[in-house]
């Protein structure tokens, strides 16, 4: 369990970071962000794995760019209201909650 979470920690910290370094570099942060996400599909690739980060790609998103287009916030360098590698970001945090809550509910 300690593996995974220390796995876990280093994918949160590793976005958050990456996120913040690099915001205002859209096309290397999402290729960055893809590269985290394939492995987590490559390390954790079961049918429900899979949906709950497809979900997260497409659903944040969509939300986010109704409420940019409502004039809840905006963002720096957006294509289409949301940046480009907003839907990845998505993705990895659905899956990363999924796989925390997993291995959490493993110390019963």
């Amino acid at each position: 369990m300690k593996k995974d979470l220390l796995i876990e920690a280093a994918i949160y910290v590793s976005c958050l970071s990456l996120v913040s370094l690099l915001w205002h570099e859209p096309v290397v942060l999402l290729l960055c962000l893809s590269i985290i996400g394939a492995w987590m599909l490559w390390r954790w690739h079961r049918r429900s794995d899979v949906l709950f980060y497809l979900a997260g790609f497409v659903l944040g998103p969509l939300g986010e760019a109704m409420a940019v287009y409502f004039g809840a916030w905006t963002y720096a360098e957006p294509l289409f209201l949301v940046p480009i590698w907003l839907p990845c970001l998505w993705g990895i945090a659905a899956l990363f909650v999924k796989r925390l809550c997993n291995t959490l509910l493993k110390t019963k």
